[in-house]
Order: C-alpha cells, then structure tokens, then sequence
C-alpha cells in the first residue's frame, strides 16, 4: 500500500539542535523509509524481499490497482469459485448415465474421485513452490488451464481410463485455484464479508450447473458427454480473465506486500521451510483434517443424493434438480448466515449449524417422502454454507502471516482430497450395501468433525492467551524502560519538543499504530515516548 508522510515545518524551533533521542531517531528513520519505498514504486525497482520469484518483472514493485481495477480483479475470483462450484454440482445429476454410458458399477465410477484425489494432493505439496517461484498471477491461470485441459480430454466421450485420468488434471487445476484465490482474498480490506461471498459464488455455481446437467441428461442421454463441453468453454473464460485482468501480479503486487515475521525468519529455508513450518504446526493438522471431512461430506452429499433419492425414494430423472437445491442452499447460507455467524463467533458457529445438519440427516433418513427429503437436503446446504470461509478466515486469526498463504492452500487442498475419497468410499459401501448408507455416514462424519474442531477451538484459545501475555510482557517492558535514566532524558528532549509547537509522527500504515496528540505533561511525554519503543521494530523492518 502507499505510504505517505505527514511532516510539519515547524518539527525543531529554528537554529534548536537536535537531540538524538529514540523518538528522534525513530521519525528520521520513517522518513527515510518511507522516501525510499515511494522512490522504489515510482522507479519500479526490484525488491529484494521478493528475490524467489523466477522472473524479473514478478520481484518489481508496481502500483497499487485503483479501485475499479481492484473491483473487475474481485469479480474475476468470483468467477474462478463459480468455475468450481459448476464442476463439483454437475457429477451427482451426472452419475447415473456416466455409469450407462460406461456400463460400470457403483465402485468403477467411483475411481473419477480417487484421480480427483491424486489430484489435489499433489497441489497441496505443490502450491507453496509454485506459488513462491511463480506468484498468484500465473499459478491461477495455471490451474484454469489444467481444468480445462481435463474438460478437452473429457467432452468427447473417450475411453474409460483416459476418461478417469482426465479427473487427475481436473484435480491438481481445482486445488491450486482455490489455494490461490483464498489465500489473496483474506488479504483484501473486509475479507470476511468477501470470503463468505467468494464462497456463495462456488454455491451459486453449484446451483446452476446440476440444472444444465439436468437437460443433458433428459435430452441428450448417449451423448451427455458433452455436458463437458460447456464446462470447457467456462473454464478457458477463467483462464483470459486471469490472464488479461491480473497480467501476472502476485499477491504483493495486487494488495501490497505482507508484514514480515517479528522473528525474522520469515524466509529462512525458503519454501521448503516454510512447508517443514506448516507441517510441524499441530493445530494446522487439526484444520486439515477437519477440511478433509467437512468438504468431502459436502461433495459427497451433493454427488449421491439424486442416486439416493431415485433408488431409495423411487425417484425419476427430475431427482437431478435436488442436487440444484441442495447447493442452491449452500449459496443462500453463505450469504444470509453472516450476521448470525459474526454474532456467534466463528467456533460456536461451527458447532451450532454441525448440530443441525445431524438432526437433518437423522429427518432425511427416517422419513420416506420426495418432497420431504429435497426440503431437508436445501436445509443441510444452507447449514454447510458458511463452514468452509469460516475455517479460512480461523486460519487468519492463528497463523503468522508469512506462512498464511501455505497453510491456506495446505488446507484447501486437502479439503478437496476429501471432496475426492469420501465419494469414493461412499460409492465403494454402496455397491456392496446399497446407497441408503449415505445418510449414516453424513452423521458419523458430522460427529467427527465436531470432535475435530474442539482441539481447533482448544489450540485458538490457547493462541489467544499467548497474544495477551505477549502483549503485557511488552508494555510492562515499555514502561521499565520510561522510568530508567536514559528513559528520563529522552522525555525531557520530547517535552521540550512539544513546547516547539508541535508533535511529529507519522502515518498510521507505516507505523501500524495511531500516535495520540499530547497535552504538553511529562505523562502524556512518557506515553508517546513508550509509543515510539514500540514502533522501532517496525521501522527497522
């Protein structure tokens, strides 16, 4: 972001020498600072904090985009979830005449989720060296363009296996797109709002395309391969509207560059440790695991409830549009559960809608109606909506900001592994027992989240206690430091300072603190004083 410096004339009384006290030094030092990040964005000289980007023009620093810029840049995001929403909705309607098609059983067209699978766990390990070499401005079209290389490969009916091989492009193009833009998107001013809404786009993708699924199925039932045909053309519009809109940014060069570690150790080992940090974080494993089940029940949900409702209801073709409501239901819920979720808090919020889709699925389960069950399902998609940006935003409370990106990701990606294997499992249990099992295992995998999320909530607390502690030890330490000698004669050259006239400070977004007006007292000295030892750390950085 621009930094600017607010200066007055009259910081000294003429000809008054200047005092080398710490608030002296540190206003010198944000002047400095400041003038040569402006010189820096103005030249467009190269960052050396951006050194492990392959290509010149990624390490260059560039102006911020302007607001309409940055709005088309939000809609384009928007459009990456609509593209996944659209995949993840359309093979439930699908399934049944795939497996005509292909004359295979409950098992055999199950394997399209294990290559889903394979997939997205190879973006996992792969996003944060792609993202570290290469920046968001390629890998997000990257990932478009593996998409659509599956669509080409998919929408003209080839043969089995290459057909299942085609779901491995599909998975890797999913999992390092929505590593991508989740990772950018909690970087925006108001990201919460922002993610949930991302979020009902995927929702509102996942609605409109079982209705297109739908009509393949009805009137083009040898040939509904060509479904896939549209999704080609969807996903070659994603990969021009990354590529014009973007031009390559990364993330620093669309939203400005990420506070560094206090530790200082923010790049030590690369992105080889920065993924040795990630995986050696408990509470990143708990969240992972909880993605894993959260998303691959919601997949899974969605991709078996049009066979369940036609073979355990007695159901028809018309059963495809339930797959429409369910995430038509996810859309409205990531829309109109924000306030009831910023009321609840992010974890109580988790545990409340888990609750309620356990006594949904129990509703579905035990009654026999159509039209009851369609109801039921809409119900556990307005309940599911609002998990997944939960979680992401979680991750921005817990993780420190130079591995957030990874973590994002890590998990991400995971969260579709699950969206592959937990179909899967359901499609191998049902060729053996039936499809009835969906509605046992949607409530022991909500069982099982709620176990999950309890150590997440444990491990926030527990960051959150840390935070306050660190926080007193600092201002208990600010405070020693203001009453020891040198302390003294600091507050004396700043009062005498502010007899002069007037207070220098600098502005809010380079010192991340508001510098508070004094009254000219020796407390209000100490207190600005105490101000500028705080600041000093991040001056330096």
């Amino acid at each position: 972001m621009t930094h600017e410096i607010h200066r007055h004339q009259s910081d000294y009384g003429p000809g008054e020498p200047i005092e080398p006290t710490i608030a002296a030094e540190s206003n010198m030092l944000a002047h400095a600072v400041a003038e040569r990040g402006l010189q820096g964005e103005e030249k467009g000289t190269v960052s050396n904090e951006h050194g492990h980007y392959l290509f010149r023009f990624l390490r260059v620093e560039k102006p911020l985009p302007g607001q309409t810029l940055a709005r088309i840049m939000l809609a384009v995001l928007y459009l990456v979830m609509f593209l996944a929403g659209w995949n993840d909705a359309s093979q439930g309607p699908l399934l049944p005449s795939l497996q005509n098609y292909y004359n295979v059983n409950y098992l055999v067209i199950s394997t399209i989720w294990l290559a889903n699978f394979a997939g997205f766990m190879t973006s996992g390990v792969a996003n944060v060296f792609i993202s570290d070499a290469f920046g968001f401005g390629i890998a997000a079209p990257f990932g478009a363009s593996m998409q659509a290389v599956a669509y080409c490969l998919i929408c003209w009916g080839p043969p089995y296996p290459l057909f299942v091989i085609a779901y491995v492009f599909n998975g890797f193009g999913l999992g390092l797109q929505d590593a991508q833009v989740n990772s950018l998107v909690t970087r925006l001013e108001n990201n919460t709002t922002k993610m949930f809404l991302m979020h009902a786009m995927y929702g509102f993708g996942a609605t409109v395309s079982p209705f297109v699924a739908t009509a393949f199925v009805q009137h083009e039932q040898r040939r509904v391969y060509l479904y896939f045909a549209a999704s080609l053309g969807l996903a070659l519009l994603t990969v021009f509207s990354l590529v014009i809109v973007f031009r390559g940014r990364t993330e620093d060069q669309v939203v400005g560059r990420r506070a560094p570690d206090k530790g200082g150790d923010a790049a030590a080992g690369g992105s080889a440790g920065k993924l040795s940090r990630i995986l050696k974080m408990p509470v990143i494993h708990a969240m992972a695991v909880y993605m894993v089940i959260y998303v691959g029940t919601e997949v899974m949900i969605g991709g078996w409830a049009t066979s369940y409702l036609i073979d355990e209801r007695g159901g028809n073709d018309d059963s495809g549009y339930v797959s429409a409501g369910y995430f038509g239901g996810l859309t409205v819920g990531r829309v109109i559960l924000i306030p009831v979720t910023k009321r609840l808090g992010n974890h109580l919020s988790i545990y409340v809608y888990s609750v309620l889709v356990i006594v949904l699925t129990l509703i579905i389960w035990f009654t026999k109606t159509i039209i009851g069950n369609a109801v039921c399902f809409s119900l556990v998609g307005i309940l599911l909506g609002p998990m997944y940006p939960i979680v992401m935003n979680v991750i921005v409370d817990m993780i420190p900001p130079e591995i957030q990106g990874g973590t994002i990701g890590w998990c991400a990606s995971l969260g579709q592994a699950g969206s592959a294997i937990l179909p899967f499992i359901t499609g191998a249990i049902a060729e053996k027992y039936g499809v009835w099992v969906l509605q046992p295992l949607t409530l022991a995998l909500m069982a099982a989240s709620i176990i999950i999320w309890f150590f997440v909530t444990r491990a926030s607390h527990s960051f959150q206690k840390l935070q306050l502690a660190q926080r007193d030890s600092t201002l208990s330490a600010g405070s020693n430091d203001a009453e020891s000698p040198q302390g003294l004669v600091n507050e004396k050259g700043r009062a005498r300072e502010e007899e002069g006239g007037e207070e220098r400070h600098v502005d809010t977004e380079l010192r991340g603190a508001t510098t508070q007006e004094s009254s000219g007292t020796s407390g209000a000295a100490a207190t600005d004083l105490e101000e500028n030892y705080s600041a000093e750390p991040k001056l330096r950085q």
